[in-house]
């Protein structure tokens, strides 16, 4: 796994969590009524810069985009 770095001052971005519930956020690449069931589906992961504060967010399964 490589680190992902802050596009705004090019620190190290850390891996976080939005607390809501269910507690995930996700993102489907064709809708669907049901998002996590769906085989396009990823989990959508914010990272944090603990240097400037910017947040960026990744999706958990790139490959599933392709």
């Amino acid at each position: 796994m490589y680190s992902k770095n802050c596009s705004k001052c090019d620190s190290t971005l850390t891996k976080a969590r939005i607390q809501s519930s269910p507690g995930t956020v996700g993102i489907n690449k064709t809708p669907s009524k049901v998002l996590n069931n769906n085989s396009n589906y990823s989990e959508l992961v914010p990272y944090v810069c603990s240097s400037c504060g910017y947040v960026d967010f990744y999706v958990e399964d790139p490959e599933k985009f392709s």
